[in-house]
């Protein structure tokens, strides 16, 4: 018998489910995360059976993001954040940072003393940065014969994102709000200043390599020299597989680097026509983390899943601030910094941009809000995410059971 869920049909409901997440987005004004709709609905059609677990991978997107796709848009990310930007951020890698040793201290304390040792400590890589740590945490407990733990660990990375992303929103709303009423933003945007860092020594190129194929080939160029790299730096005997270079900072250092010195067009995607469906094939990942979580186990674990979570947010959220303040952060964008933790990408860029889309400002008002908070929720993200979350799980889970 032909079943409707084709790949095609797979693809279209994809496509439906995050769209009715933009209006959503959209009618809140950025409070309500398309990503957090989305995901939500998947849920709910995996428990039920309205949605087949093997749909979202029949669409053939997450094959597609994780053969190519995730490379090219972190090249990509890296011709959105220049090298100044990032010398810039300087503070934001710092709050971020900072932010973890608040959840490494609540884990320790509070989430042992209610939750145990093995639930606190197994909640507390995942929720350092994601998948990554999750993995790391979920190897470490299928070595100590506690594989359910591992199941709690990837909870925790599936279900992190209901706590950060609400919460980020809510900061980055009032900021924005705040910006644009206090008249700040006008300052902040000054794009017409020479660039104090110019490494650029490749002329303009002709045409035909600024079209949006030539855009696209040279980011796969970029992308796959920056995966050789990482390859030779693999630590022999890791297990997992450890690198000291890790290929995902591999690609966003070389998008930096490229398009610095002029190989790379800047805000390639966007200039190629191709960041929209690169965008929406990225969410495409998200939903499979919940294919696997059954109701009885989401309820056996819920009170130890919720509280990790949102003790580990107010550890986070407490310490943030703290370094914020003593570096001239407002609170609200401390808390924001500290929360990609919980995000990562490319949940730190679209939060922002549905935030920006929501202000009732100006285009111009709206890209100066964008230009202060986007590059300090990507880089806070790719700090904790892609970098600190493994150092943070590799220390951690040694003491999970011990």
């Amino acid at each position: 018998m032909t079943t409707i869920w084709t790949p095609l049909f797979s693809f279209v409901v994809f496509v439906v489910v995050f769209a009715l997440g933009d209006i959503v987005a959209e009618k809140t004004k950025g409070l309500i995360s398309a990503i957090i709709v989305g995901c939500f609905v998947y849920l709910v059609g995996f428990w039920t059976g309205i949605i087949p677990a093997t749909s979202v991978a029949d669409s053939t997107l997450p094959g597609m993001m994780s053969a190519f796709g995730i490379a090219v848009l972190l090249v990509n990310l890296g011709t959105i954040l220049d090298l100044e930007s990032l010398l810039r951020e300087w503070k934001t890698v710092v709050i971020a940072l900072v932010g973890l040793v608040g959840l490494a201290l609540v884990s320790f304390t509070i989430s042992t003393w209610l939750f145990g040792k093995e639930y606190a400590l197994s909640a507390a890589s995942p929720i350092a940065g994601g998948l990554i740590a999750g993995i790391i945490t979920n190897d470490a407990a299928v070595a100590a014969g506690k594989p359910a733990l591992g199941g709690f660990a990837m909870l925790v990375v599936a279900f992190q994102m209901f706590v950060g992303m609400p919460i980020a929103s809510f900061c980055l709303k009032k900021e924005a709000g705040k910006m644009v009423k206090n008249g700040v933003v006008s300052e902040s945007a000054s794009t017409g200043k020479k660039k104090k860092i110019n490494l650029r020594f490749l002329p303009e190129g002709p045409k035909f390599l600024n079209t949006p194929t030539s855009i696209i080939a040279k980011l796969g160029i970029v992308a796959f020299i920056a995966y050789v790299v990482a390859m030779l730096t693999v630590i022999p005997g890791s297990n997992p597989v450890n690198y000291i270079l890790n290929p995902n900072v591999a690609y966003l250092l070389f998008g930096i680097i490229f398009c610095e010195i002029g190989f790379l067009n800047k805000n390639a995607l966007t200039k190629a026509g191709a960041y929209g469906f690169f965008s929406i094939a990225l969410l495409a990942v998200l939903p499979g983390s919940f294919t696997s979580v059954t109701p009885a186990a989401f309820l056996d674990m819920i009170l130890p899943l919720v509280g990790t979570l949102v003790i580990g947010a107010v550890g986070i959220g407490i310490f943030a601030i703290i370094m914020g303040k003593l570096l001239g952060y407002s609170p609200l964008v401390s808390i924001a910094i500290g929360m990609t933790a919980l995000i990562g990408y490319p949940g730190t860029q679209v939060i922002t941009d549905e935030v920006v889309a929501g202000l009732d400002a100006s285009d111009e008002q709206k890209a100066a809000v964008s230009a202060v908070i986007l590059p300090k929720m990507l880089v806070g993200g790719f700090t904790t995410v892609t970098i600190a979350s493994v150092v943070f799980a590799g220390i951690i889970s040694p003491f999970i059971f011990s």
